[in-house]
């Protein structure tokens, strides 16, 4: 099997997480973020992840991947309700973990950064988006002040939830890619309780974090 990823993507964090979990080998290709061909090709449009199957069937979402993975090799790991309360938290999360991210990304050496036409792609698409990286920027006091504190809610509800290490939920697929994300951001404090869960969602999925080369 082949994924094919950007490093920086949380959607596809998403889906290199179910090979960590699962223990199974795939090989991942980082394309240059300015590809535009190559998932054309593979699913119509440019968008990843996107997963070739042993049958050589293109799989573009990123949910689909992990379900596809979970479904078909081996024991299914993905048995714990999702929770309504975590999901709500990463809604409203989501609209200060992107700002605070993206300008990062762009300037860090991802692979798919490596050309400077692809990062400079990149920096087109996203200040379309988000307005101008620099703005962004000077703006990272406040949005860390709010982040941190929203941190303390969620600490306090992964407290509460009944962890069982050799299962898990797609509520962890989608907030550990989010965490993720937030590491790339110098002044984020991790509550006790998100810092562990970390920590064992890193190793057991395999995917690192960014905080040795946060901006």
């Amino acid at each position: 099997m082949q994924l094919y990823i950007y490093d920086h993507c949380p959607f596809c964090v998403r889906s290199r997480m179910i090979f960590g979990l699962k223990d199974i080998a795939c090989e991942i290709i980082t394309l240059p973020n300015d590809d535009e061909a190559t998932p054309t090709r593979l699913i119509g449009k440019k968008m990843l992840p996107i997963l070739i199957t042993e049958r050589n069937e293109a799989i573009g979402e990123s949910l689909e991947i992990a379900k596809y993975i979970d479904e078909t090799y081996g024991s299914s790991v993905l048995r714990v309700p999702d929770d309504s309360a975590i999901e709500a938290w990463m809604e409203e999360a989501i609209e200060l973990i992107y700002p605070l991210a993206i300008p990062r990304w762009a300037n860090s050496e991802f692979e798919e950064f490596r050309l400077d036409a692809a990062r400079q792609y990149f920096v087109k698409k996203k200040e379309a988006v988000f307005g101008p990286f620099q703005r962004l920027l000077e703006q990272t006091e406040t949005m860390v002040t709010e982040i941190n504190a929203k941190l303390e809610i969620l600490d306090n509800m992964v407290a509460r939830q009944d962890r069982d290490t050799k299962h898990f939920s797609l509520t962890d697929i989608r907030l550990f890619p989010l965490l993720r994300s937030l590491s790339i951001v110098k002044g984020v404090h991790w509550p006790p309780r998100i810092h562990e869960w970390l920590k064992e969602m890193t190793e057991m999925s395999r995917v690192n974090l960014n905080d040795n080369i946060a901006i």
